[in-house]
């Protein structure tokens, strides 16, 4: 009994370092300007706005252009190398829209080019329900693993895994939820990761979109811890993000 208890203790440790990866870096978007670090670029029309306001960063833009451009509107920021293998980045999201409209919008994992990365986004085609889209941008060749239909609108809550080489996408509608695994699926991708985005992918349809990001958290070796103060905004504990 003392051997099955120990073994069983020492299963549950394991458990819980393996889903840990470090230090987490959140920014909630309060104040009028971004955090230092943060990077934006444009589609090549150059035609998007960013601002940070009343406790989100809205990125708008007013659309007709295809998921396999290289210049799609976001920020980004740098992540260490000792976070390249093993990533959890997490957020609020919300859109205008509220509806899907011609435009997928999320967070983005991107390797040594802007043509090979892993996302996780929300989004679709009008006048469908509001789906997820999990996949991969291999070297300039999109492999998609599919679009999960949420099941509600947002806001959303969306978190994408990266252990080793194996992603996975999670989705909730707050954090009072449990994490539904996109797709109930994973998928493989070797790259390491350099840079978080967050921001477009497309926006096909000719409409102006607002992707509102109200939370934003980054954990992995070596991510320096954000000081947040909480009271700016009411704020989800890592604790419930990182749970799944």
């Amino acid at each position: 009994m003392f051997r099955l208890t120990l073994f069983c203790t020492s299963l549950t440790i394991f458990s819980l370092i393996a889903f840990t990866f470090g230090d987490v870096w959140t920014d909630n978007f309060d104040g009028t300007k971004l955090e230092e670090g943060w990077e934006f670029r444009d589609h090549n029309a150059k035609a998007t706005k960013y601002e940070v306001k009343d406790g989100f960063l809205h990125i708008t833009n007013p659309g007709n252009w295809g998921h396999t451009t290289p210049d799609k509107p976001m920020i980004e920021r740098d992540v260490p190398n000792s976070a390249a293998k093993n990533i959890i980045v997490s957020g609020i999201f919300t859109s205008d829209p509220d509806k899907p409209a011609d435009a997928w919008i999320g967070i983005f994992l991107y390797s040594d080019s802007d043509l090979n990365y892993a996302c996780f986004l929300f989004g679709g085609e009008s006048n469908q329900p509001q789906k997820t889209l999990i996949g991969s941008m291999v070297k300039g060749n999109w492999q998609d693993q599919g679009h999960p239909q949420t099941g509600f609108d947002v806001p959303l809550h969306l978190k994408i895994v990266k252990e080793d080489d194996t992603f996975s996408g999670y989705f909730r509608s707050n954090d009072k939820e449990d994490w539904t695994l996109a797709g109930g699926k994973m998928w493989n991708h070797s790259l390491n990761v350099e840079q978080v985005g967050v921001g477009f992918m497309n926006n096909w349809g000719g409409k102006t979109v607002s992707f509102m990001i109200d939370q934003l958290s980054i954990e992995g070796d070596g991510i320096k811890p954000f000081a947040v103060d909480p009271n700016k905004k009411l704020t989800t504990t890592w604790s419930d993000i990182k749970t799944y």
